[in-house]
């Protein structure tokens, strides 16, 4: 074979492998971008118009608590879970609630989610603290804690990175990427309204909850999503016209029905693994100020108590006098 001939069939080889290496370049760089203009181009969690309602302006919270049962050490444990939805002004400097006007400072919608669960002689007590921006729906901070007699563990969501303190070996401390993409388990209560009066799309990203000793694997799963009216439901705390949403993947299913009516109240939630809430009581009330001797009387009387670590076990009356912690 000439010279001639070899260096022709190597450029015609070198054009193909350029060729080929730009195909797989392109289609690499349009996946991303199309990918980066998806999130970009994220909607809002469904209809906004009950963020944007005038009755979060009123000066207070809603305040709505819950009959618990919860799966822990293979058993079902009776417990309260209290969640708080209520509008403050931001300060995207600090990344906390503003007490003076910000340049750059928007209104968001704080979601504190409050569980106690007496387990044996110690009480599980978890929180996480869901910062929404009113205008978008996209989650601005998420805060989170698990204690009990054995540890605390702690979690923190901002500006697209979450940082984790188990006390659990092979956890421990760590820092990674949030996806930017995925909605908060922790912050379904609130997230999933906008979706209560339209169907949701086929599927959603969820990043797992995080109001654990030990943290479950940190990624999102793509979960199934579906409505359905319930029509009219009893519960503690009344008669509702109800609304099912449910989120199914290949290991959970998880069941939040709402109020139909706006703002949608959480109603009822519940975990194929046993755990479930079912509402005893909602208001709109100052929640802060109501921190006296006597102001747990707003909780329904099986609800009443607030128990610290080893002040009450789970077979001890629930009903038991117990001092009441500043709010």
């Amino acid at each position: 074979m000439s010279q001639q001939k070899m260096l022709s069939k190597a450029s015609v080889l070198l054009i193909f492998l350029a060729l080929a290496a730009w195909a797989i370049w392109s289609e690499t760089s349009e996946f991303a971008a199309a990918e980066r203009a998806a999130v970009a181009a994220m909607p809002e969690t469904g209809d906004g118009a009950w963020r944007r309602a005038r009755v979060w302006d009123d000066g207070r919270a809603e305040y709505c608590v819950y009959e618990a049962t919860w799966r822990r050490y293979g058993e079902l444990y009776p417990g309260r879970v209290q969640l708080v939805l209520v509008k403050e002004p931001w300060a995207p400097d600090l990344e906390v609630k503003a007490d003076q006007p910000r340049d750059g400072g928007f209104e968001v919608l704080k979601l504190n989610y409050i569980r106690d669960v007496p387990t044996g002689v110690y009480t599980y007590h978890q929180m996480a603290s869901v910062f929404v921006r009113r205008d978008s729906g996209l989650v601005q901070k998420l805060s989170v804690m698990s204690s009990e007699a054995c540890g605390l563990s702690t979690a923190r969501m901002t500006g697209g990175v979450l940082e984790t303190s188990s006390y659990f070996d092979g956890q421990g401390t760590a820092s990674r990427p949030y996806p930017p993409s995925a909605l908060p388990e922790d912050g379904l209560p609130l997230l999933l309204r906008g979706w209560v009066g339209t169907d949701p799309p086929a599927g959603l990203e969820v990043f797992p909850s995080l109001m654990a000793g030990r943290f479950p694997p940190l990624e999102a799963t793509l979960y199934r999503a579906s409505r359905r009216e319930l029509g009219e439901i009893e519960l503690p705390a009344g008669t509702f016209e109800a609304v099912e949403l449910s989120l199914e993947s290949a290991d959970a299913r998880l069941r939040y029905v709402f109020d139909r009516r706006p703002p949608h109240q959480l109603l009822e939630w519940g975990r194929d693994d046993g755990t479930a809430y079912r509402l005893a009581k909602c208001e709109r009330i100052a929640y802060w100020q109501l921190n006296r001797p006597g102001d747990e009387t707003w909780f329904p009387e099986t609800l009443r108590w607030a128990p610290a670590a080893g002040e009450q076990s789970a077979a001890e009356p629930a009903d038991r006098p117990a001092a009441q912690p500043a709010g």
